[in-house]
């Protein structure tokens, strides 16, 4: 699959590329499809859920606190992007790479642990709840839609973002749980320290790109299925 390295980019121009990429991928079946990795500015979507109980102001404010807001058609309620989190959406036929929807989604999760373990940060899927977890706090987040058998949406991973525009909604409407970040993470241990925050945001995108492409590669293979 062709990887595109999109920056910082806003969500209403990656939405339209990845639906301009989705149809193309939709269209010619032998198609081997994308990974759009990316970083958004400060952004609230909302999925197909649509629990406005889990926004904590109107989602008409946010614009007067510089929040761009989207309804979309992934699955689950709200979510939030910012710069310092990579934001991953594959586009590819999931039959074509011998994936289920709940196999892709397990190959998108176990690509985020890979990456936490990889920093000795222990992190675990949620019995319930989709996404990854250190903890009671949530560290990467998966969302998506298959539409004619082909994928859209992905993984958000928080890496170095502040955090703050989480501040504006129940993160997957679960009071009481929080959110967290790599590098947080690794603040304590001193072996792990970064200095250059630029520096380590790469180093951790090139690693979670290369596992997010090797597990959608493997299919839906004893490895993945085991670690549902």
């Amino acid at each position: 699959m062709e990887i595109k390295f999109l920056n910082l980019i806003s969500y209403g121009d990656a939405l339209g590329i990845m639906e301009q990429l989705h149809k193309e991928v939709v269209t010619h079946s032998n198609h081997k499809g994308y990974l759009l990795v990316l970083q958004h500015p400060p952004t609230v979507t909302m999925g197909k859920r649509e629990l406005l109980t889990d926004m904590k102001i109107a989602p008409e404010e946010l614009k007067f606190k510089g929040v761009a807001y989207y309804k979309i058609d992934r699955g689950g309620s709200v979510t939030v992007h910012e710069p310092g989190q990579i934001v991953i959406y594959p586009i590819i036929q999931i039959d074509a790479y011998k994936h289920t929807v709940r196999s892709f989604v397990a190959a998108l999760e176990q690509a985020m642990i890979d990456t936490c373990a990889h920093y000795h940060v222990r992190a675990n899927r949620d019995e319930i709840n989709p996404g990854v977890w250190v903890g009671e706090n949530k560290i990467g987040a998966v969302g998506i839609r298959v539409l004619n058998k082909v994928t859209k949406h992905g993984l958000a991973f928080n890496i170095t973002n502040s955090l703050s525009t989480f501040s504006y909604i129940v993160p997957c409407g679960l009071r009481g749980r929080g959110v967290i970040n790599l590098q947080t993470c690794l603040s304590a241990d001193a072996s792990h320290s970064r200095t250059d925050e630029s520096e380590f945001f790469n180093e951790v995108e090139k690693f979670l790109t290369q596992r997010v492409s090797e597990n959608i590669l493997r299919g839906n293979g004893e490895e993945i299925k085991q670690s549902l």
